[in-house]
């Protein structure tokens, strides 16, 4: 395995393409109602965190949001299989990533949503980390603060860094 190879203090797991086609340019959607890849990539994401267990977190969870062309999504459409993907990670001792990304993408809503936020916390999901999905120098350690607050309203206390793949939780 690659990553036995070098001594990582964090991976981050996340799905930015399905069957090898890009959601950014629309391969992935084209041809598929909202529904059918919207299902689809949640799919392939508790296909993903049954089978993978070496990483620390889960990132952007809903990724195919930002480039879905239809709308916003309704999150109770796809409330169970996001449920179960959460208790996998939970079980498996992970944890998720607020990616503060949404902002420079202009997304209405964190990533993942604030729904998503809410049914971890409230499955018991306690390990989170933000991250600023850099890009380029500017992007760099960009609207933490703001997410920070986010995830505070939201109940949570606490944020992780990693230190040799071990959560180290930080006081909001």
């Amino acid at each position: 395995m690659l990553f036995a190879r070098y001594p990582f203090d964090f991976i981050i797991l996340s799905v930015h393409q399905v069957e090898d086609k890009e959601f950014w340019t629309q391969d992935f959607q084209c041809g598929r109602t909202q529904q059918e890849y919207n299902e689809r990539y949640y799919e392939e994401m508790l296909n993903l965190v049954k089978s993978y267990k070496n990483y620390s977190v889960l990132g952007h969870m809903d990724l195919i949001a930002r480039y879905d062309n239809a709308g916003v999504y309704p999150f109770e459409k796809i409330r169970p299989v996001v449920e179960k993907i959460l208790k996998t990670v939970i079980a498996d001792g992970k944890g998720i990533e607020l990616n503060t990304s949404s902002h420079r993408y202009g997304l209405k809503d964190s990533q993942p949503c604030t729904e998503i936020l809410k049914l971890y916390r409230d499955l018991g999901g306690r390990i989170l980390t933000i991250g600023s999905d850099s890009h380029a120098p500017s992007h760099l350690g960009a609207y933490i603060r703001e997410d920070s607050l986010v995830l505070k309203k939201l109940g949570f206390r606490h944020f992780c860094t990693y230190e040799n793949m071990e959560p180290i939780f930080h006081a909001l």
